[in-house]
Parts: C-alpha cells; sequence; structure tokens
C-alpha cells in the first residue's frame, strides 16, 4: 500500500484518453459498472472524479500524454494506444511503465510509404546520395524503421497530422497509421511494409503495479472487455 501522511491510503490516480478513443472506453467504463460523470464525447472537463469505484481520481489526457503519465508515476493506470506505448519504450527501454491487457478496439497498423513511383531500391539508392527525408507523428520508431532499412542518410522530422501530405515534395517517406495496405494506396502511396501493430490498451506503473492493489480498477475492466 501507499499511505498518506495522515495514514490513509491515496486515491487511484487513472488516466483515460480524449479524441476518437473516447466512445470506445466510456462504453467499456460502462460495461464494467465504473460511474464517471462527465466522461463522455464532448466533454471539456478534464479532471474528474469517480463515484463507482469511490475514491479513483481521473483525468482525461491525449493518448500521446498517457504512458508519460503513467511511467513518470503520476498516475496509476492508463487506458490508450499501443503504438504511443511503443514509442515512448523505443527510446527508453527501462521506463517503469506495463502493459497489462489488450483492449477489442483501436485496431490499425504503422506503416511505411513512399510516393507511388519509388520501390525500397529507389530510396536506397538516393540515401547513397543525400538524405531520406521521413515524416511522423512517431518520430522514435520512424528512426527504427530507417534503421532497420540500413538507409546510410535520413533525416526524420516530428510533425502532428497528416503524414502523407507531405509526400512527395516534403519528403519521401511517410510512416502513418492506417488498417491496410488499401488505405494506403487509396491516399496515392505506396505501402513499404508494416512497422507494428497497435490497439488499445490498459497499462499501469510498474511500482503501482507491484505495491498497490489495483485490482478494483483493472478487474472489473478485464471482465468487460
Amino acid at each position: 500500500m501507499s499511505p498518506t501522511s495522515s495514514g490513509a491510503e491515496a486515491p487511484l490516480k487513472v488516466a483515460l484518453p480524449k479524441g476518437t478513443m473516447m466512445r470506445h472506453v466510456a462504453d467499456l467504463l460502462a460495461r464494467a459498472q465504473f460511474v464517471i460523470p462527465g466522461y463522455h464525447e464532448g466533454s471539456r472537463t478534464y479532471r474528474l472524479v469517480s463515484q463507482s469505484p469511490p475514491g479513483v481520481f481521473v483525468k482525461v489526457f491525449s493518448p500521446k500524454d498517457i504512458p508519460i503519465q503513467v511511467a513518470v508515476g503520476n498516475y496509476d493506470i492508463g487506458i490508450t494506444e499501443y503504438l504511443w506505448v511503443r514509442e515512448l519504450t523505443t527510446s527508453f527501454k527501462k521506463i517503469a511503465i506495463l502493459t497489462v491487457m489488450e483492449l477489442p478496439f483501436g485496431s490499425e497498423r504503422l506503416f511505411a510509404a513512399a510516393a507511388p513511383e519509388m520501390t525500397p531500391a529507389d530510396i536506397q539508392a538516393r540515401a547513397r546520395l543525400q538524405s531520406v527525408r521521413i515524416v511522423s507523428e512517431y518520430p522514435n520508431l520512424a528512426e527504427e524503421f530507417a534503421r532497420s532499412m540500413r538507409l546510410f542518410r535520413y533525416r526524420v522530422f516530428p510533425i502532428w497530422g497528416r503524414a502523407s501530405s507531405y509526400i512527395p515534395d516534403g519528403a519521401e517517406i511517410a510512416v502513418m497509421k492506417a488498417k491496410s495496405e488499401g488505405d494506403i494506396r487509396r491516399q496515392g502511396l505506396t505501402p513499404l511494409g508494416v512497422i507494428a501493430r497497435s490497439g488499445a490498451v490498459i497499462i499501469a506503473n510498474r511500482v503501482s503495479f507491484e505495491t498497490r492493489d489495483l485490482s478494483r480498477v483493472l478487474s472489473p475492466l478485464k471482465e468487460a472487455s
């Protein structure tokens, strides 16, 4: 347990996502019989208190920020997108974060994609002469991809938003989410391969998981999923 200075147990702190995941997470919470007033699509309230189970403090973040908040111990539990966990742990291998379980929604894949006329051989040839430009919301995973391709010269540019719009004028490769290769081709790009698979996950701070009883939050979520 982690008692406060007064002897009472500190409340559990849970980080929940806003944005496109919100509806699915709200449905999961409802199935788990959690009552968290204010957590729904369109809500602008980001600090919440759970009515059931009691004694749980909730804050709403961008999915990108949740792994960081959980890893540094600001929150005991979080629900987020697995790619953001991978993006963080790619650079910080020993960070204090655990993936507790996968959830049955938010399934996508992270692709590397290029302009239609470019093949992997073309990219390798360009990299011998000048830097290949790579854009992505996931710069650490993009860097990992570039190393796996053994590109001689490359630069990774972190962006926020639609990576495909940078090709061909702003970049040679976009590392981007899509449901299938067909989705990539419909955007006028050539898929170079799948870098990672994604989906929603429940994560926990490693110290909290080992020293605190998280079951009153985790057990109902596991049963409801």
